[in-house]
């Protein structure tokens, strides 16, 4: 049936030979075991179409005509799926083995129709047999197999069995695809070829070819699935605008062109789709890079809170046992002076203190990081003499994960140690704030230290609580590459900006919360090139 409706369209083979493309597309992707079915059904209409002309061509042509062009190509299509490996994979397709595969098989067929031509001996007219007849014919089934081949193997490889409404919806939410070919593209290339069909030879040859210009823009944005769309077009609107038998040159070699181009944009697509898919992997395989040293450092902030609480408790618990042992020693020496051992335990237990405090803040703990930001960082800068001022503010701070979190108090107290390791700075300023664009979660962090030059002297004064300023907030980074490479963790970046009166740092940290790692991922791609 699907023959019968080719050729009722299509009734002239050497102009755009589609009964090719639907040969090569049953051959390519039914199973062997039906290639049987396939030969006669073919062959009961080929040889009912043959049978009316015997009258008109005699009975050699008819003998001929009514060998299915089917059976001429089973054999070039056996040996491209069995030993030249035109399907690597079940989803996957190697183009350059279709290609060659489709020009074979236009060979075979237009030496086919030569033959057929031979038989009737027509020495004048467009059918008689040369160079020419051939290059037709050759350029007729060229075409009509770039016409259907490459969508049905987009039908083949996206509309799977049980993923035809899931496909669909990829495809709709695809939204810059559907765009570009709908909106500009494919109707640019279909505006030129009208202009060329109202326009002479010459100009009609050039806009014809100016007609791949729009596909190759639309092959090298979005990939082969364009290239078969728009190529696809180009060979239709191709084969529309030629007469129903080519009596030119000209034609030919048009044809021919358009034809190769297509092959090549075919070729670019391919190549474009797997550097697509090559740069998925790669951004798969570096967000779980990320993932990873995300998970480490929430890991050892776990540890390090742990550790800060089990010091507390070895703080109290010293302060205690210290207690007891100086009441004990009263007792056996009552003139015995205790200021000076009672000093010297109060000093080992702010010491313990100020580690645990230094590992994670007790305000942190307690209140969040609002609170150590306020409470705690605060703190060591008034030891230090420094100024300090803290805001946070913007929308959905607190609904951030954890992870991010933590590395804005991380990010902050480095920034702020980085900032007061010069003597000039008298006063810092943090500013968080959070926010969210287009569902992606993010926070700013911006420490900005004043240069005063007139302070130097108090700096002096406070230089060992200056010194002792990063061990205090638990900064360990050494240098603002070292920030860089943090803040690339949580997908940031980090700006130094330094003037006569300010030093001012800037971190950008991205929130990856599983919902938010789901809609960045791209849509899957399959690989259409060996």
């Amino acid at each position: 049936m699907a023959f019968l409706a080719i050729h009722s369209i299509n009734s002239y083979p050497a102009h755009w030979h589609l009964n090719a493309g639907l040969e090569i597309i049953t051959l390519l992707l039914i199973p062997y075991r039906y290639w049987g079915a396939l030969l006669v059904g073919e062959a009961i209409p080929n040889a009912y179409e043959a049978w009316l002309c015997l009258a008109d061509f005699g009975s050699t042509w008819v003998a001929l005509r009514m060998i299915p062009e089917m059976l001429l190509c089973m054999p070039v299509v056996w040996l491209y799926r069995s030993k030249l490996n035109i399907f690597p994979t079940k989803h996957l397709v190697n183009i350059k083995a279709l290609l060659t595969c489709v020009l074979i098989i236009s060979i075979v067929l237009s030496a086919y129709s030569c033959a057929l031509v031979s038989t009737l001996h027509i020495t004048n007219g467009p059918y008689r047999h040369s160079p020419m007849l051939a290059g037709i014919y050759l350029a007729g089934n060229y075409a009509g197999l770039l016409t259907l081949v490459p969508c049905a193997l987009i039908v083949r490889l996206d509309f799977r069995k049980g993923r035809f409404h899931e496909r669909l919806k990829e495809i709709w939410s695809s939204s810059k695809l559907l765009a570009d070919a709908s909106g500009l593209a494919l109707p640019v290339i279909a505006f030129m070829a009208w202009i060329a069909g109202k326009s002479e030879m010459t100009q009609a040859t050039v806009i014809e070819m100016a007609m791949l210009i729009p596909a190759a823009w639309l092959t090298v944005r979005h990939g082969w699935r364009a290239a078969a769309l728009a190529g696809t077009l180009i060979i239709i609107c191709n084969g529309l605008l030629q007469p129903d038998l080519p009596t030119t040159s000209n034609v030919v070699e048009i044809t021919f062109a358009l034809c190769l181009a297509v092959s090549g944009l075919y070729a670019l697509g391919a190549k474009v789709t797997a550097q697509n898919l090559r740069n998925e992997r790669e951004r798969q395989g570096v967000e779980a890079e990320q993932q990873m040293v995300r998970q480490n450092l929430a890991v050892t902030e776990r540890r390090m809170r742990r550790a800060a609480e089990k010091l507390e408790f070895v703080a109290g618990s010293l302060h205690i046992a210290n207690n007891r042992v100086l009441d004990h020693m009263r007792r056996i020496v009552p003139n015995i002076e205790s200021h000076a051992f009672y000093k010297q335990a109060m000093v080992a237990h702010e010491q313990v203190y100020q580690l645990a405090e230094s590992l994670h803040p007790s305000a942190w703990r307690d209140r969040g990081v609002p609170a150590a930001l306020n409470e705690t960082v605060a703190r060591a800068l008034d030891e230090a003499g420094i100024a300090y001022s803290c805001h946070i503010g913007g929308r959905g701070f607190t609904l951030l994960e954890s992870s991010v979190m933590t590395a804005i108090y991380r990010t902050a107290c480095e920034a702020i140690t980085h900032v007061t390791s010069h003597l000039t700075c008298s006063r810092v300023r943090l500013e968080v704030r959070a926010g969210e664009t287009n569902k992606h979660r993010w926070a700013v962090i911006r420490v900005d230290g004043l240069m005063d030059h007139d302070d130097v002297a108090r700096s002096v004064y406070y230089s060992e609580q200056r010194r002792d300023l990063g061990v205090k907030l638990g900064a360990h980074l050494a240098s603002i590459e070292e920030m860089r490479s943090q803040a690339q963790v949580f997908g940031g970046q980090v700006h130094v900006r330094a003037t006569s009166k300010h030093l001012r740092v800037t971190a950008l940290l991205h929130s990856q919360a599983a919902e938010v790692r789901q809609q960045k991922a791209s849509a899957p791609l399959r690989l259409w090139v060996n």
